[in-house]
């Protein structure tokens, strides 16, 4: 696991104007809600982790799978704005990094993480630790963008029309090996399917099955019925022209001991020492290690960036 080394970085939201990122853009949340429902609709639902709920855009369709929900973000106030109950039960909000996650080893029987993966400048560190937090056997559906897709060719050709100042011009499309590029404000990483797979593979997780995705993001989509681009991308599978992709993945390993309970889940995200519970004031923030988290409203701010590690914000 990387540990504040120059490969781990975060992106760092609390500027950014998502409502206006996601404006007019309905569709495409119903279609991911469905596809996320439909996913991890046989997986063990007891617990569920969801990584980068940013302000609940998918939030509903993991409280409707009846079990326990915790949503992490590493934007506290996107947390706070979250409704008071979701869905069929109330999530716990922790903020948190995803390289630095604040829970125990098997705390979840499931997670899920769309439109994160681009934004990992080290996946093979943000998926162990993601492995890590999940029971043995247990289903991640992560989202990512490929290369090359329809999706990276419409890129191309708009940067190709609107060059960076910065940066000269390179194809993302046709450039071999993983492509970042440039920062607007976060910075995008691109690589190929069998270079996801290697990297999935490499931490202990076994792909399972594969959803494409990505064409309700076009306008003239936008009128199609949700349920035909579910129906489509599942039946479609491995497709390799679609611009996202949903891939369920096991961890690699038989489950180990019993499921903590929710209380016990919490762990110091710097050294991972385990919490108690807490007493009536509220859970535990601080631990022995000199690592001390906040309560901010609704939310636990568990967050932990080592020194040295890059932090990219959104402008104000």
């Amino acid at each position: 696991m990387t540990n504040g080394d120059a490969h781990e970085s975060v992106s760092d939201y609390a500027r950014f104007d998502f409502a206006a990122q996601w404006r007019g853009r309905e569709r495409v949340t119903e279609v991911e809600r469905a596809i996320v429902s439909r996913q991890l609709g046989s997986a063990d639902r007891r617990r569920i982790l969801e990584l980068g709920t940013g302000f609940g855009r998918l939030l509903s369709a993991l409280t409707e799978l009846g079990g326990e929900v915790v949503a992490t973000d590493f934007d506290v106030e996107s947390l706070n704005g979250l409704p008071a109950r979701a869905g069929s039960s109330r999530p716990l909000r922790v903020a948190a990094n995803i390289y630095h996650l604040p829970f125990v080893d098997g705390a979840f029987t499931s997670a899920s993480m769309v439109r994160v993966y681009h934004h990992l400048s080290d996946p093979v560190a943000a998926l162990a630790e993601v492995g890590r937090v999940l029971r043995g056997g247990g289903r991640f559906l992560v989202s990512y963008n490929p290369k090359p897709t329809l999706g990276t060719l419409v890129n191309d050709i708009q940067r190709a029309i609107h060059p960076s100042p910065r940066t000269r011009f390179r194809s993302t499309t046709f450039a071999r090996g993983p492509v970042t590029l440039d920062p607007e404000p976060f910075p995008v990483y691109v690589a190929s399917r069998r270079e996801f797979e290697r990297t999935v593979r490499a931490v202990g997780f076994r792909p399972v099955s594969e959803v494409v995705s990505g064409l309700e993001e076009y306008y003239l989509m936008r009128r199609v019925p949700a349920g035909v681009f579910v129906r489509l991308g599942s039946a479609l599978g491995r497709a390799p022209a679609f611009p996202a992709r949903f891939a369920v993945l096991e961890k690699d390993q038989r489950p180990g001991a019993s499921l903590p309970d929710l209380e016990r889940i919490l762990a110091c995200p710097r050294c991972r020492t385990p919490f108690s519970p807490g007493s009536g004031d509220g859970p535990p923030v601080s631990c022995a290690c000199g690592y001390r988290g906040t309560i901010r409203g609704a939310v636990l701010d568990l967050r932990y960036v080592p020194e040295g590690v890059r932090r990219w914000e959104a402008p104000t």
